[in-house]
């Protein structure tokens, strides 16, 4: 019965794709609103364990393979900017939503800061799908610009969630250390995982060019996996990664490339079907009030005051800076990481997977 439910998901996402493109409706919201209908309709799916576990393995597959479709060559140009928004964006625009969230919406202050944390990125998958299905030609380098900072800046608003998660907890460590671990044990680990499956893609020769995305595969997981181990941010590690191997030439690429295509895809459609699934359509309606207001603070003062600041030195044109404060989407990731923080030990008064699955929604 399982199987007959995956299948018959899968073929109803086409038509979403389908129906997205021609309409201009986010086609990941359409697998949201897929995965809803299905638990309003008795499917019964609670299992935050099972989706947390999936959520991780579809943010490392979306992290790597956005990182391994990034052009060096066209990003370079917007390079400092897009990082400085990446880690700096976050991290102010997870601040003043934090402060938001406790002194007009009454919700305890590292609670709000939490919340604040976990939307703080925004969201790849979502940026990049509607810049490619609408081929938006934007002018300034302001598309690579944006590809480059939703790409990298999930690692930021990881460390952050992290840290305000062991403080609610009351974990007995070093936050400092904490974060400074994430970040620099990443890069660390990141560049030189790169460097060593660089050179054995470089030196390796399969017997099949298919061989080369099983490979792609495992190096994946161990990189992510080890980073983690080692105390480090593995989804940092990971965009290294596949900014480092994306931009080599080695044989068998083109079939990596067609195999992770349809992959991301597949692991996009599961990942935003679950967080559909898992929500409850009564707690969702409870929830939106206090996630729409956030959501508008987030998208007319939070993230605007963030891009118009730490832009100032860029000398960045209006329009520019008002597109880039429009691209403030929030997704895959920010569900998965209130997912995490479900599953942690933390005590929390306000519901919040559903909060911040009402502000990605």
């Amino acid at each position: 019965m399982q199987f007959l439910i995956v299948g018959i998901v899968l073929i109803l996402a086409l038509f979403a794709i389908r129906f997205s493109s021609k309409n201009g409706i986010p086609a990941l919201l359409l697998f949201i609103v897929l995965g809803m209908v299905f638990g309003a309709f008795g499917l019964d799916f609670n299992d935050y364990e099972f989706s947390d576990k999936f959520a991780s393995l579809a943010l490392m597959v979306i992290m790597f393979y956005g990182g391994f479709g990034t052009k060096w060559s066209s990003v370079k140009p917007v390079a400092k900017e897009a990082l400085i928004l990446s880690f700096l964006g976050v991290i102010t625009t997870a601040l003043i939503t934090g402060l938001f969230c406790h002194y007009v919406l009454g919700i305890g202050l590292m609670e709000g800061m939490l919340i604040g944390s976990i939307v703080g990125s925004t969201d790849y998958a979502s940026v990049s799908n509607i810049l490619r299905s609408k081929n938006l030609n934007l002018k300034y380098n302001t598309a690579p610009l944006l590809e480059l900072e939703s790409g990298s800046n999930d690692p930021a608003a990881y460390t952050m969630t992290m840290v305000f998660l062991s403080v609610i907890i009351g974990t007995d460590l070093s936050i400092p250390v904490l974060i400074l671990s994430q970040i620099i044990i990443g890069i660390i680990a990141g560049f030189a995982f790169a460097f060593i499956i660089g050179q054995l893609l470089q030196r390796l020769r399969l017997n099949a060019d298919g061989l080369y995305s099983v490979f792609m595969a495992a190096a994946m997981l161990i990189t992510y996996e080890t980073t983690s181990l080692l105390a480090g941010n593995g989804y940092l590690a990971l965009y290294i990664l596949g900014i480092y191997l994306g931009n080599l030439e080695f044989r068998g690429k083109r079939e990596v490339v067609f195999f992770f295509d349809g992959f991301t895809e597949m692991m996009q459609i599961g990942l935003f079907f679950i967080l559909g699934l898992l929500s409850d359509l009564s707690r969702f309606i409870e929830a939106l009030p206090i996630a729409f207001a956030i959501m508008m603070f987030m998208a007319i003062i939070s993230r605007p005051i963030s891009i118009y600041v730490l832009m100032l030195p860029f000398r960045l044109k209006i329009n520019q800076l008002n597109i880039i404060s429009l691209a403030g989407i929030r997704g895959a990731a920010a569900i998965a990481f209130a997912i995490m923080v479900v599953n942690s030990e933390a005590v929390l008064t306000v519901d919040i997977y559903h909060i911040v699955f009402g502000i990605c929604v």
